[in-house]
């Protein structure tokens, strides 16, 4: 998806794609409203895209954000995981701090990853502090594939949600079916 990156007067934020304008503002031009009713865009994402913005303005730490970019939000019952891009010098605790930050504003549980095009370390950025032993594929009769996520019994307690709402957020996420298995 591409996305339209309009500047204000020098103000450079986050590349998202509703429109800067839109967000702060609350009233949608007809771009981003299309863009929310096609489902392109959901609802619960344009509170996080404008609480992001806002953080980046107030606090500096966020700053370094700038130069990254919005791609996705997901959400399962109350746990949401927010995919970014952001450059190599963006910390990881900068993004668990972001995560705090909208969690906190929104009232939500949200976790932040940056995207990457590895299915185990997306999948070891949303279960952390939970390790994952490893991810293996398992080849079904019907020529559907359907990967296995083992994380040890004793990290269990360390999940984010429940098992079942972090299988359909991985359905979500990655089109795929994909299972927990505690081992």
């Amino acid at each position: 998806m591409q996305y339209e990156v309009k500047q204000q007067r020098g103000v450079v934020a986050m590349k998202m794609p509703l429109d800067h304008i839109c967000l702060k503002s609350g009233v949608l031009c007809p771009r981003c409203r299309k863009l929310v009713e096609s489902g392109v865009v959901a609802d619960y994402e344009v509170e996080i895209m404008r609480g992001i913005l806002e953080l980046e303005e107030k606090n500096p730490e966020f700053r370094a954000l700038k130069d990254g970019t919005y791609i996705k939000s997901y959400r399962v019952d109350s746990f949401v995981v927010l995919m970014v891009e952001v450059p190599e010098n963006v910390s990881t605790q900068t993004l668990t701090k972001l995560a705090r930050a909208l969690s906190e504003k929104l009232g939500m549980k949200i976790r932040v990853v940056k995207k990457v095009n590895d299915m185990k370390l997306v999948i070891a950025q949303i279960v952390a502090p939970a390790r994952v032993n490893g991810v293996n594929s398992l080849w079904l009769p019907d020529g559907t594939v359907q990967h296995i996520v083992r994380i040890s019994r004793y990290d269990a307690k360390l999940l984010p949600a429940s098992i079942e709402a972090l299988e359909k957020l991985f359905k979500e996420i990655f089109g795929e079916d994909i299972r927990i298995r505690l081992t």
